[in-house]
């Protein structure tokens, strides 16, 4: 797998929910191929960045470039080019599916095949039993399954929040080890984290807020559809 992953680069720029600004005049810049962590505490705006940076949630003020796509006009074809593995709340693999139904269903939508997937499960270092319920899986192979399903297409970028929430510090490193295994393809991995792992990351920093606001949102199930 060889990937031309994307690059952002972002000037002041601000986003606003029905409640208030959820962020606002942040600068960042994210190199192709990087595993780029946006951390903070639950509620201070990271997935909302997420969003933001890959075109699923309008600015209100600034400069947002994704390799040469200038949002928002462009924001369409950022979404493509960036695609979500899992956003909370809303975009998760559905627990009572068997692990065979989601790769299934994931071949139907994105027209991947099974060998795509089998070397997208060898890169993130799983091999989840096909017969169990996606809720039977530990919590770091499901995180784990849900990236190598979305990496099997090949995007330029992923997205994938809340990498630490629920698991032990085992199945942390279990989860960033299969996140650099993909970043090394040079596709480019935007994740969020409470604590971001050492070493090669990209670590970007939000400062503590309110609890993330409602905002308009694409549905995100209805777009992996296009």
């Amino acid at each position: 797998m060889d990937v031309d992953g994307v690059a952002i680069l972002a000037r002041g720029i601000a986003a606003r929910g029905p409640e208030g600004i959820i962020f606002a005049d942040l600068d960042l810049r994210v190199e192709p191929g990087a595993l780029a962590v946006v951390a903070g505490p639950s509620g201070t705006g990271r997935t909302s960045l997420l969003l933001a940076l890959s075109g699923r949630l309008p600015l209100i003020t600034g400069h947002l470039d994704v390799s040469g796509h200038v949002l928002p006009a462009q924001a369409k074809a950022v979404r493509q080019l960036i695609r979500p593995a899992r956003l909370r709340p809303g975009y998760e693999l559905e627990a009572k599916h068997r692990v065979r139904e989601a790769i299934v269903e994931r071949r139907l939508i994105s027209g991947v095949s099974e060998r795509s997937i089998d070397a997208a499960l060898d890169k993130v270092r799983i091999a989840p039993d096909r017969t169990a319920l996606i809720d039977e899986l530990h919590p770091a192979e499901r995180l784990l399954l849900a990236v190598a399903l979305t990496v099997a297409a090949e995007p330029a970028g992923i997205l994938v929040d809340d990498v630490d929430a629920g698991l032990p510090t085992s199945g942390r490193a279990q989860v960033w080890a299969g996140l650099r295994e993909v970043a090394r393809t040079g596709m480019t991995v935007l994740a969020s984290a409470t604590d971001p792992p050492s070493g090669d990351v990209d670590v970007i920093p939000l400062p503590a807020r309110g609890p993330d606001r409602p905002t308009k949102v694409l549905d995100l199930q209805e777009e992996v559809t296009r």
